[in-house]
């Protein structure tokens, strides 16, 4: 692109150069703005302004010099030049305007020191944003150091004077994030994209912006403007609050930039990776083949079918074993009862037997005498003689009719009854005989089943991997190596379509950085000239130029030689900061646009070498540009000096005289 074009300074001349630039039709060079959220800043933006109307804090003072309750109240503030001052140091200066810097940041304690934080018990800070009041209310118990145990009220007044909340919450990341969100939106704060390698692509917000309006000699200045001297974010700074336009446009595209270079750049050579997958595609292509074949000898599925019938076989060898052990159980049992039987009826008919035998001969002795006492019968009872045939003349019981008759019929009847049982007892165990075969036979199978089984598994057990799953995942393997190497042979859609929108980006960063650039130069040497000036009055000798580059580098020219702002010394660098501030502030009213708010607040300006007549010089200057600007609030913490006196009217003073303190 050649730097002489004209590029018309419209959205639509700013697409079409984009389109020319990047060789991309206008259709997809809107779509790929859109989808970083790239949007032309074609209008300079009107400044809005922020400055302090009021603060109040009370609280109670413990292990200090003078413990109690302390009540401060500095209200009716506005445009000018204003002084926290006290006779003696350490009376409360910093903290006053420290407390200012955390209401409008909604971050506290913020730079409070802890022991005058855990003092307080509430804050109420009121500001204008565009004339419209805001209040900032914090209620803590005296002693309280955690900032989430605090209520905040965050509220805007309306037309009416009624106040219209806006936060309510605890005094933490709450009223933070709140108050960074109205400050954004009212002051009219794009966020600031910064791009590095370390941390990629990140925004920037209210607290750096914020930073740019609070100036300390107890801190050494890294940046010319702001806090951090990254991600060139000084120069971002400036270019936003003299108000140029494109500037968000061209950090947005040079963020988007970075992040797609810096995703691609992280890409490994595909060169090399597609070497490397070539190689092992054909590594893993000869293992397939090798585990194709192999799986056709492989006798793995019939032994898993053979396994499976087995443990069907089993199941009812299982059965049929437990079926034959309960009927050779049943068996014994009734053959051992029929034993028993057969025994007893035996038994019986022996006694029987014996019994016939022996009354057959006894009845056959005929005895004449007792057997125990040896008397005769005729001697001992003649009653008992057997005369008549139906007396028994030794044990007198009456002798049975018939009785060898009846003997035969009891013999007769046991004899057939054992003949009954020893048939009985012969089918019961010739049944026993089967039925214990039966469950022999029935156990032996179950045991061969068990056997083959268990050798079926041990078998299995032992086989190599499965050759079927082996092929299935060098196939998988293989597939997705030719996928890889197909991708890498034929550049993907998706890296194609990156390649595409990181050409048009560069056409973007590149058109809104011509159209930004075309009218910085006059800008920063007007803000250079400005600073030097000031500069001069606020007491930095022997400075014979000033230069600020498109980078941000603010060069001087001092003594005969060129010093660069990291070089001064720390006095200088507050002294210049503050001259660069009201600078931004003049040229942007001078220019009539930009966003610089018209506050500046500056703590202990004349601790950094600055004499009696130079820090009087420097207030003088400060309260005539404050002026001449016009809109400007200037807020001072500083040793109560004549100086202040001559310069900053007594009503536009907080001041603490003798050993009083502020609060």
């Amino acid at each position: 692109m050649s730097k002489e074009r004209t590029i018309e300074p419209t959205e639509y001349g700013w697409i079409k150069a984009i389109a020319e630039d990047s060789t991309s039709p206008e259709s997809n060079v809107r779509s790929v703005l859109l989808k970083y959220g790239i949007r032309a800043q074609t209008t300079p933006p009107r400044a809005k302004s922020l400055r302090f109307d009021s603060i109040k804090l009370t609280g109670v003072r413990a292990e200090s010099e003078r413990d109690g309750l302390f009540d401060l109240s500095w209200s009716g503030l506005g445009t000018g030049i204003w002084a926290v001052m006290s006779e003696r140091n350490l009376r409360g200066k910093s903290s006053v305007l420290n407390l200012l810097q955390a209401a409008i940041r909604g971050d506290f304690p913020g730079r409070v020191k802890p022991d005058v934080w855990k003092w307080l018990e509430a804050i109420e800070i009121q500001y204008r944003i565009d004339n419209v009041l805001h209040r900032l209310e914090l209620r803590k118990a005296a002693g309280e150091e955690k900032t989430a145990e605090g209520r905040a009220t965050l509220s805007r007044s309306d037309s009416d004077g009624q106040w219209i909340t806006l936060y309510e919450g605890d005094a933490g990341d709450g009223l933070k994030s709140q108050t960074e969100h109205l400050m954004m939106e009212e002051l009219d704060f794009p966020v600031i994209y910064a791009h590095n390698k370390n941390t990629g692509g990140h925004p920037h917000g209210w607290p750096l912006i914020a930073s740019t309006f609070f100036l300390s000699s107890s801190i050494e200045p890294k940046a010319l403007f702001g806090d951090l001297p990254i991600d060139g974010l000084p120069l971002r700074l400036l270019q936003l609050f003299i108000g140029l336009p494109w500037v968000s446009t061209y950090s947005a595209a040079l963020t988007a930039q970075k992040q797609i270079e810096q995703g691609l750049s992280g890409r490994p050579d595909q060169s090399g990776v597609s070497a490397v997958l070539n190689a092992k595609l054909i590594e893993v292509e000869g293992q397939l083949a090798e585990a194709t074949k192999a799986r056709g000898t492989d006798d793995r599925a019939a032994k898993r079918l053979e396994l499976a019938r087995l443990d069907e076989e089993i199941a009812s060898d299982r059965k049929a074993a437990e079926t034959a052990r309960v009927t050779f159980e049943a068996d014994t049992a009734t053959v051992a009862s029929v034993t028993a039987s057969y025994d007893d009826a035996r038994r019986r008919l022996k006694q029987l037997e014996d019994e016939r035998s022996a009354g057959y001969s006894f009845r056959q002795l005929s005895p004449t005498c007792c057997p125990a006492c040896e008397a005769a019968f005729e001697k001992a009872a003649t009653a008992v003689q057997h005369s008549d045939g139906n007396t028994c003349a030794l044990c007198k019981n009456d002798l049975p009719v018939h009785e060898e008759d009846l003997d035969s019929d009891r013999i007769q009847d046991a004899q057939t009854l054992v003949e009954e049982l020893a048939t009985s007892l012969q089918i019961a165990k010739a049944k026993l005989k089967a039925s214990e075969k039966t469950a022999r036979d029935a156990t032996e199978r179950l045991r061969v089943g068990m056997s083959r089984v268990r050798n079926l598994q041990d078998a299995i057990s032992t086989l190599p991997t499965d050759p079927e799953l082996v092929v299935v995942q060098l196939e998988a393997q293989t597939q997705q190596l030719r996928e890889l190497v197909a991708s890498l042979q034929s550049p993907a859609n998706d890296e194609t379509e990156t390649q595409g929108e990181l050409k048009i980006l560069r056409a973007a960063t590149e058109v809104s950085k011509t159209l930004m650039t075309s009218m910085q130069s006059d800008v920063l040497t007007e803000i250079a000239d400005s600073v030097m000036s000031l500069a001069k009055k606020f007491g930095v000798s022997h400075v014979t130029s000033m230069h600020l580059d498109g980078g941000g580098k603010l060069k001087v020219h001092q003594g005969g030689a060129d010093i660069y702002f990291s070089n001064l010394t720390m006095g200088e660098k507050l002294r210049i900061k503050i001259a660069i501030s009201l600078a931004a502030v003049e040229v942007a009213k001078r220019r009539g646009h930009g966003r610089h708010p018209g506050l500046l607040i500056i703590d202990s300006p004349a601790s950094e070498e600055v004499v009696n007549e130079d820090f009087e010089q420097m207030l003088d200057s400060v309260s005539s540009a404050a002026k001449d600007i016009g809109g400007v609030q200037v807020i001072i913490g500083t040793i109560a000096r004549k100086a202040v006196e001559a310069v900053v009217s007594s009503d536009h003073r907080l001041h603490a005289k003798g050993d009083e303190y502020l609060f």
